[in-house]
């Protein structure tokens, strides 16, 4: 393998061991507060929480599989026979778990929306996408599992061993797999959209129901995107791994990354509008505490009366003779404080 493939194998995973470590955080975390929600403040968990929360162990084995190979790609060991069919057998029980992990997926999307769907025509499609889906993913696990008849020997298929079945037979079966997680998915995205515009909610609430159920399209692409890498996994020409192998690899880790987190940001809702309003009772009790202070724009208007108070003396109170006597001057200070409120009082303080 001359250098630049090899500096391209590096690049590639690289980028898949920073692409799973983002699923792995986004997916507990958005699968953390999906229960907070149901627990706590809906009150009611259902099995497809439980589904959801089986499905994001599945896709946490899956991704230590994953790790282990990107280990052994960075010591170099993926080229010579012994060590490609060590690497390929944590390929093949990674492909096991990413089995798992999808169809046990699309079974916790289903019981999501049937909770929520009514009409019977809708519940049949659901029931039949589910049973499909969950019996072809079963038939496609022990196919995976016993190609080659003896498990231990599950990477013989993927070096061309005569006693496997046959490398076009496995291709077909996984492109039928990824066409049915495909309709799957656009099932699950185009009928509850179809629901929620005939529903009477107001239209700022669909269109933001609609963005988060469409994020379910990331996953049918993703799928789309594995198929089109997945002749890569068939390693009959022993040149070793190939780009096409760790780009269907990369694939095939974000089609249940991103349906977990996009089917737990769906039930966030209610998180949403409790967070919303305890912050708008917050701002109007803040605002409330303000009103309570004159503001900056009130005006201080300071007037000032001055007058001469004189008091008339005589020598006597039958005396002809008429004295002005002290002058006395009081300075009387007149504050109005306006503060914008209509409160126009004037206090009057004599000094």
């Amino acid at each position: 393998m001359d250098r630049a493939k090899l500096k391209e194998l590096v690049y590639l995973g690289t980028v898949t061991y920073y692409l799973v470590i983002t699923l792995l955080v986004l997916a507990y975390t958005t699968v953390a507060l999906r229960l907070w929600v149901r627990f706590r403040i809906t009150k009611s968990p259902g099995w497809d929480d439980a589904a959801m929360v089986a499905t994001l162990l599945l896709f946490t084995c899956y991704c230590a599989f994953i790790f282990v190979f990107i280990s052994r790609s960075q010591e170099r060991r993926l080229f010579s026979p012994d060590s490609i069919h060590v690497t390929l057998i944590y390929i093949q029980l990674s492909e096991v778990f990413y089995i798992l992990t999808t169809t046990l997926l699309k079974v916790s999307l289903g019981l999501f929306f049937l909770r929520v769907l009514s009409a019977p025509w809708q519940t049949r499609i659901f029931h039949i996408i589910l049973g499909i889906s969950t019996i072809y993913g079963l038939i496609y696990i022990l196919i995976t599992i016993f190609q080659c008849g003896n498990p231990s020997k599950l990477a013989d298929s993927l070096l061309g061993s005569p006693k496997c079945l046959p490398g076009p037979f496995l291709l077909t079966t996984g492109y039928l797999y990824g066409t049915i997680n495909v309709l799957a998915d656009w099932t699950f995205v185009l009928i509850p959209i179809t629901v929620l515009i005939s529903s009477d909610l107001d239209t700022r609430s669909k269109i933001s129901v609609s963005l988060v159920m469409a994020l379910g399209a990331i996953g049918s692409l993703s799928s789309i995107m594995r198929m089109i890498y997945l002749h890569g996994l068939a390693l009959t020409n022993g040149n070793g791994l190939m780009a096409s192998s760790i780009k269907a690899t990369m694939w095939a880790t974000a089609e249940p990354g991103t349906g977990i987190i996009a089917a737990s940001i769906a039930i966030l809702r209610p998180l949403v509008r409790a967070i919303a309003t305890s912050v708008r009772s917050r701002v109007t009790e803040i605002d409330s505490n303000k009103s309570c202070y004159p503001s900056t724009a009130d005006t201080v208007a300071l007037t000032e009366q001055k007058s001469s108070v004189c008091s008339v003396t005589t020598d006597g109170p039958w005396s002809p003779t008429v004295v002005v006597g002290q002058a006395k001057a009081q300075s009387v200070r007149s504050v109005g404080v306006v503060d914008g409120r209509g409160d126009g009082g004037i206090k009057r303080v004599s000094v």
